[in-house]
């Protein structure tokens, strides 16, 4: 049994065939976070997602509160998704491979041979395997503009405007955008906000309000015949609040788990081939939180640093940038604060 039909719960079913998916909720319904994904993640997954593409984008602009930087490159670097659209069609091809999704249908300890909780940041499984995490606060509007943006560049902002996180503008063309901030403690609504004043909204079209699960490595993913995966897991990028890539690459493990009947093949699988990764990406958010901005910002412009992640730089796995830049001098000052986050 697969609880949750979110993205990665239907991608889990696709992989699995001939699995019930359980769904709490009366309808398909879009999760409430960045619909911004990395090409090259999305082309890993084996997925169709040609229909659900709302803009392409070649780079971002980056903010702190005194400085900025860019980077881009010629291609397409990621998509600004219509992730309702794509949940929709992995529903699809979960079905087609013999899944059958029941909505209105809230998992209680119910048994099966195997619980797979697929069922996001408040997992219900999770909750019954004692699993406790700390949480990102993000809320975000999909708005129109009175004036227009880049169409081909995300903006992210950075600073004492999102403590603990970051503030994002996604471009879905040159006139509409989703506007959004998150912070990792307290209340999300003051600072979004201030935020937002910064942009001319001309017309709010949705709000919506999440809770990002903070990545833990000491945290399990298996308990006896339950397992964990994506959000659920808390399988998400602590630097961004990704979850769509990672929770699919894990997916893929849980299903070979199931397949031999070893759910404890799961657990050591995903951490040997996404562990580093989701555990770069959480030294770097502790980094991050206690960085001066425009400090860092100030030494990216100086030694031309952007130019190294345009050459680099990759959204999920961010090992061999960090390593590049280890090689810049500017740097080094940086390196334990990195090595011992």
């Amino acid at each position: 049994m697969i609880v949750g039909s979110g993205i990665v719960g239907c991608y889990l079913g696709k992989m699995l065939g001939e699995q019930e998916i359980w769904e709490k909720a009366s309808r398909a319904m879009e999760k409430p976070c960045s619909s911004l994904l990395s090409k090259t993640g999305l082309d890993a997954l084996d997925m169709d997602y040609s229909g659900c593409v709302l803009n392409e984008l070649r780079g971002a602009k980056f903010f702190s509160d005194r400085r900025h930087f860019l980077v881009e490159k010629r291609t397409t670097q990621a998509y600004v998704l219509d992730r309702l659209a794509l949940q929709k069609e992995l529903a699809k091809e979960a079905e087609d491979e013999g899944c059958k999704i029941v909505y209105n249908k809230a998992w209680n300890s119910e048994k099966d041979e195997f619980i797979l909780g697929a069922d996001g940041a408040l997992s219900s499984v999770a909750r019954s395997m004692g699993v406790e995490r700390r949480y990102i606060h993000a809320y975000q509007i999909r708005a129109d503009l009175k004036e227009t943006m880049d169409p081909d560049f995300a903006e992210l902002y950075f600073g004492k405007l999102a403590p603990g996180f970051f503030g994002w503008r996604i471009p879905f063309d040159s006139k509409s955008a989703e506007i959004g901030l998150g912070v990792s403690r307290g209340n999300v609504k003051p600072f979004f906000d201030s935020f937002v004043k910064r942009f001319g909204v001309k017309k709010t079209r949705k709000i919506q309000s999440a809770l990002i699960p903070v990545f833990d490595y000491r945290q399990k993913t298996v308990l006896g015949n339950k397992a964990l995966v994506g959000d659920a897991a808390g399988q998400v990028k602590a630097t961004t609040g990704g979850g769509i890539v990672f929770g699919c690459k894990c997916a893929r493990v849980l299903a070979e788990a199931v397949e031999r009947r070893d759910l404890d093949y799961y657990e050591r699988g995903w951490r040997k081939r996404y562990g580093n990764d989701l555990r770069m990406h959480l030294k770097l958010r502790r980094f991050l939180d206690k960085i001066d901005y425009d400090e860092l910002f100030s030494k990216i412009s100086a030694n031309n640093v952007s130019k190294l992640i345009e050459m680099h730089g990759d959204m999920d796995h961010p090992i061999v940038l960090a390593r590049k830049l280890a090689t810049v001098p500017a740097f080094w000052p940086y390196l334990p604060r990195l090595l011992f986050a």
